[in-house]
């Protein structure tokens, strides 16, 4: 689900250089499957079309925090932290420091390396939704990440 990502099978060391590009165009989709195709594409592991169909449903629907979060995540898989943070930010003023907004930004920073900037952000979901089994999931495989 996107907005509440676990960080299984991930590590800071395949951060080394972005997946695949952001195309400058994508396929036409009907009006207001934009976000659907979207969430398809990021499932399917599309990160670059995942982006440009979140970024036209975030454009059709500027309040959409699924969109935004999902928009930011795609950069994240795409190791273009710059965008994620900006878009992250975009995020917040929609609709606040919500969970699935701690999760994703200590998931960002664990892609990064930032081992103890993703620690406070998990904390901070944790804190929203304690014993939620995702926060508990990427905590447990943050600390092996340290630790090991």
């Amino acid at each position: 689900m996107i907005g509440v990502a676990a960080l299984a099978s991930c590590s800071p060391q395949t951060a080394s250089a972005p997946r695949q590009t952001i195309p400058a165009q994508v396929p036409d989709v009907p009006a207001g499957t934009e976000l659907s195709t979207a969430k398809t594409s990021y499932e399917a592991g599309s990160f670059g079309y995942a982006a440009r169909y979140f970024q036209m449903a975030l454009t059709s629907s500027p309040n959409d925090m699924q969109a935004c979060l999902g928009l930011a995540g795609s950069y994240d898989w795409l190791y273009r932290f710059d965008l994620a943070d900006r878009t992250y930010a975009t995020c917040r003023q929609i609709g606040g420091e919500t969970f699935a907004y701690h999760n994703n930004v200590g998931f960002s920073y664990f892609l990064r390396g930032e081992n103890g900037r993703a620690s406070v952000s998990l904390a901070q979901a944790r804190a929203l939704r304690p014993g939620h089994p995702v926060i508990e999931t990427n905590l447990r495989i943050l600390r092996d990440a340290s630790s090991g």
